[in-house]
């Protein structure tokens, strides 16, 4: 007997009402390219897609030297410090969360407006489980893809597996001015970035 196929259609179709958007971008101008977004865009929750513990580190302390605050949550944070970010998201008070797919799992948090992709994931069932975040109880959500010359069979595979194209957007106006303003950036320190305790 043939063996039987669970759960494809389920993960292959993705939420019919994200508005999906791929840029290419080099790896290393990824962090200006999401600078300008949340610098330029008006959202009600972003949840940013890295594909490391480190890396999402790295993005919350560059986005904090340009006066963007972002909580991250991995692997590597405490649970009550997981707690506190994922309660800050909810809330609102810090609409910007860097997440890695297993600190992810589990995340159900209405009003999340942008997914992004930092990194796209190798693994193309995670891209679709990530771009569901968004666009829950009946809204529109808007996934945006980060896609450097390395991460182009990954896109390949992604879009295999949704069996669409992902519309490409691209570099916006300014990049280039944010490129040269984000390399001039110092990482805020990760000792200056964890809340104080609760009284």
């Amino acid at each position: 007997t043939k063996p039987v196929e669970v759960a494809v259609t389920p993960v292959a179709s993705t939420a019919e009402r994200v508005a999906q958007r791929v840029t290419f971008v080099n790896h290393k101008e990824k962090q200006a390219l999401l600078t300008l977004f949340l610098q330029t865009t008006v959202i009600e929750r972003a949840l940013i897609f890295s594909r490391t513990k480190h890396g999402a580190d790295r993005i919350v302390r560059l986005l904090a030297a340009a006066g963007i605050e972002a909580n991250a949550i991995h692997g590597n944070k405490s649970q009550a410090m997981r707690e506190r970010a994922l309660a800050a998201f909810r809330t609102g008070d810090v609409p910007i969360l860097i997440a890695t797919d297993i600190a992810a799992r589990g995340i159900d948090i209405p009003g999340v407006s942008h997914v992004i992709n930092f990194d796209l994931p190798n693994v193309p069932e995670q891209y679709v489980h990530r771009i569901g975040r968004t666009a829950r109880a009946g809204t529109e959500g808007m996934a945006i893809g980060y896609c450097a010359n390395d991460e182009k069979p990954f896109l390949r595979d992604i879009e295999k597996l949704i069996r669409q194209k992902i519309e490409v957007e691209a570099l916006p106006q300014g990049f280039m001015a944010a490129v040269e303003a984000v390399s001039r950036l110092k990482p805020v320190s990760s000792m200056l970035l964890i809340s104080p305790p609760d009284n």
